[in-house]
């Protein structure tokens, strides 16, 4: 008897064994709910291409779950899971959790990683390596067959690190709220985040920027169509081919390999700051590197300064284009060239411009840039001229038949030559400086002075001879030029005198009077600099007195701006139309020769940004009173698309847009980009996308779509802001996320608070409760691209409230 127990003993003992020797064993490239994978045992794609498991990076003892690559045998590690948190022994398992969710344990059962997968309403949960590196989640039928869904509930290239693969996606992710970068390992021994992100800057043009924390390091070049116009041509024709996808989903960059094998070639971000293009080479084992970024003297960002153009293959390789001499030139000589370039004349602006075409170069940053994209080469260049701030334009696109124009006011900064690139830059100079050229060197302009000393002699002796003949024409001249003068004269006058009807029309309607110049300039103290309180976005803004003692904001506008007086027609037409006390109130008008002005009321708190932004300013906004601005905003807001006489679209909703009076309430100002809408009508296209980007909906900067929900959206990221005290366009390194908009979305989508971005000392304005997560989710919602009821303004007032 006693040893039929033992025999049952020994039994049941080999059984256990056997059953968790095999739960710990995965079959080829999949684990279910009952496998899971232990240090030693690994995952491997149906093709061999890549492998998952245990593995400890260069020299450290610790260990990570990863994938890398089967079949190479250096530096092939694609993927770490638990990169922030290291196992520091070998009893770490990687398995499916209760609620669905694929975790990395400790000794202890503690949690060091996990994919939120579960979230997604996984109900039997299936991770595989696919065979081009992605680790995904679907949901399996249950039984253990190899029949899965096609959706995935989790991919590893939604959280990727420091390498990119062929298919894998850097951008944005709107559908998800996701952004996708690559961010460096600390050190070859530790993945663990780094200093440095390479990130897809999808801006007006996008483009592949390496930052350092804040600082941009290195950047691509715009996509101009075909690639991106900081890197070489040649780089890109023999071994993968570049992907730029933009639509309503997100914007995206990706690879595909071109040979045979496809996945073999990485972008990998390195501890050392750089960016590295990496292609395996079979017949001799090793990694080409393809190109570095930075790789040259030229490719650390205003390596040249303004103006200065980057020629690698020069000495020296910094150079001043015609026209331009160095800032410094002791500077310049000892090759300190980060103060750049400076015009040798002044521009004109009265007609006396023209361009000088730097051939095969990289575009200068986007900073300062506009783009237009139904706009053609000829128009715009005649819309730089007519716009004195205009510095240099450019085509958006290099592919046959495409348009687009690209504008850039302010100092040009990041120019490099790019050998065999298409790109053309027109940059403005004085007429004498215009002749089609590439870059040329400051020096070889000697030469060229040598020559015209010469010319400029022979022609002031032809000069003088034809001087006397020249005296008796320009007399018989002068009769015709009054009559010209006189005409012009005239021309202008009816221009202006248009201009004051439309206004004084205008005006009637509203009730509303058109000054005299000789009343506001004695108000602003004759435009003097201490009254100056601001810029609006066509003019300066002076802080007047009338002769009542009425307080009053001059916004003052000059005739060299075309643009501008069409902007200035529209904000006085519309705003004279509208009364709310959450709209900023138009007191009058004034048109006095050139001068142009709107008389707004004073508003004593300046604008919503100086308060939010500000560390000190904002610690006198508790939570009640940021909540009444978002209310008022709102209450704004819906008067224009609900209450008006018209339905109005702002276009340009943000807070430097929104003023503060003295009791702290907020009125939405700044309508010289508004549209207004039939009563039924619900949306609009145009092909002159104007706004702040950031603040603009993703349909109408992708497609020029405006309707309500364009205000909606910028309202929802007005609020994210206030009640956070950061701006949307703010970079947040420590999470690997870009804009306040996605890193909140994601903050709700894990079910934390928005206090984690909060730089107010005082816990006061964001309160721990279950209404401010709701309250999160629920702008969440205004501001992201759906349709739905959410995007009427009354419904995001209704869930504030």
């Amino acid at each position: 008897m006693r040893c039929l127990r033992v025999r049952w003993f020994l039994l049941l003992l080999v059984i256990s064994l056997t059953v968790d020797v095999s739960s710990s064993l995965a079959a080829g490239d999949t684990i279910n709910g009952t496998l899971l994978i232990r240090d030693g045992d690994t995952l491997v794609s149906a093709g061999g291409n890549f492998e998952l498991g245990f593995f400890s990076p260069g020299s450290s003892k610790n260990r990570y779950v990863g994938i890398w690559f089967k079949n190479i045998p250096v530096e092939n590690n694609v993927w770490v899971a638990n990169r922030r948190a290291p196992l520091n022994d070998s009893s770490g398992v990687l398995k499916f959790n209760e609620a669905g969710n694929l975790v990395v344990e400790d000794k202890t059962g503690g949690v060091v990683w996990e994919s939120f997968a579960g979230a997604a309403g996984v109900s039997n949960p299936v991770a595989q390596l696919l065979d081009t590196g992605n680790l995904v989640i679907r949901d399996g039928d249950g039984n253990g067959s190899s029949s899965f869904s096609s959706d995935y509930f989790w991919q590893s290239f939604e959280e990727p690190g420091n390498t990119q693969i062929a298919g894998m996606k850097l951008g944005v992710n709107r559908k998800k709220g996701l952004i996708l970068n690559l961010t460096s390992w600390r050190s070859v021994d530790d993945p663990a985040p780094g200093s440095y992100t390479f990130s897809l800057d999808p801006g007006l043009l996008p483009s592949l920027i390496l930052l350092e924390g804040t600082t941009v390091k290195y950047s691509t070049g715009f996509w101009n169509g075909r690639r991106f116009s900081g890197v070489a041509d040649s780089l890109f024709a023999e071994f993968y081919a570049d992907i730029f996808v933009s639509d309503q989903d997100g914007e995206y960059y990706s690879f595909e390999f071109i040979g045979s094998n496809i996945t073999l070639s990485t972008v990998v971000v390195g501890p050392d700051g750089k960016v590295r293009r990496l292609r395996w080479q079979a017949r001799t084992r090793t990694w080409n590197d393809l190109l570095t970024g930075p790789g040259d003297d030229c490719e650390p960002f205003g390596a040249c300064g303004p103006y200065g153009v980057c020629n690698f293959s020069s000495t020296p390789i910094c150079l001043c284009p015609r026209g331009f001499r160095p800032r410094s030139p002791q500077d310049w000589y000892l090759r300190y060239t980060s103060g750049g370039c400076v015009r040798e004349e002044m521009l004109q602006c009265g007609g006396g411009d023209a361009f000088l075409t730097l051939r095969q170069v990289k575009m200068p940053e986007a900073r300062n840039m506009m783009v237009n994209v139904g706009m053609g080469l000829e128009e715009c260049r005649d819309r730089c001229l007519r716009n004195c701030s205009c510095t240099a334009y450019a085509a958006t696109e290099v592919r046959p038949g495409r348009t687009g124009c690209l504008t850039w006011s302010g100092e040009l900064v990041d120019i490099r030559t790019v050998p065999n690139g298409p790109d053309e830059l027109y940059v403005r100079v004085p007429a004498a400086f215009s002749d089609p050229t590439t870059v040329e060197v400051t020096e070889n302009r000697r030469k060229r002075s040598r020559v015209t000393m010469v010319t400029a002699t022979v022609v002031s002796a032809v000069l003088l001879v034809l001087l006397c003949s020249c005296g008796i024409w320009i007399r018989k001249r002068m009769k015709r030029k009054v009559t010209t003068m006189k005409t012009a004269t005239t021309a202008d006058g009816d221009k202006r005198k248009q201009l004051n009807t439309t206004l004084s029309i205008a005006g009637e309607d509203a009730g509303i009077p058109l000054f005299d110049f000789e009343t506001i300039a004695l108000a602003i103290d004759n435009f003097s600099p201490s009254n100056k309180v601001g810029e609006g976005g066509f003019g300066a803004v002076y802080k007047g007195i009338l002769d009542d003692g009425q307080e009053v904001a001059v916004k003052r506008l000059s005739w060299t701006s075309i643009q501008g007086t069409n902007e200035f027609i529209n904000e006085a037409k519309l705003i004279a139309k509208l009364q709310h006390k959450n709209l900023v109130r138009l007191i009058g008008f004034c048109v006095h020769g050139e001068e142009r002005m709107l008389i707004y009321e004073y508003m004593q708190n300046s604008s919503l940004d100086s308060f939010i932004f500000d560390e000190i300013k904002r610690a006198l906004l508790d939570w009640r009173t940021r909540l009444d601005i978002i209310l008022g905003v709102a209450k704004g807001l819906m008067y224009l698309h609900h209450d008006s006489r018209y339905k109005i679209i702002h276009r340009d909703l943000k807070a430097s847009n929104v003023l503060l009076d003295g009791a702290m309430n907020p009125k939405i100002s700044d309508f010289g980009a508004a549209r207004i809408f039939g009563a039924d009508q619900n949306m609009e296209k145009t092909k002159r996308v104007i706004g702040t980007y950031g603040y603009m909906s993703p349909e109408y900067v992708i497609n020029g779509t405006i309707s309500v929900k364009s205000d909606v959206f910028s309202f929802g990221i007005l609020t994210l802001e206030v009640l956070s005290g950061v701006r949307n366009r703010g970079i947040y390194m420590n999470e690997s996320h870009w804009n306040l908009l996605t890193y909140v979305s994601m903050e709700a989508m894990a079910r934390r608070q928005l206090l984690g971005i909060s730089r107010c000392n005082s816990d006061q304005f964001i309160p721990h409760n279950p209404n401010h997560k709701m309250l999160t989710n629920r702008l969440v919602v205004c501001s992201r691209t759906s349709s739905g009821p959410s995007y009427y303004v009354n419904s995001c007032y209704d869930a504030l409230q």
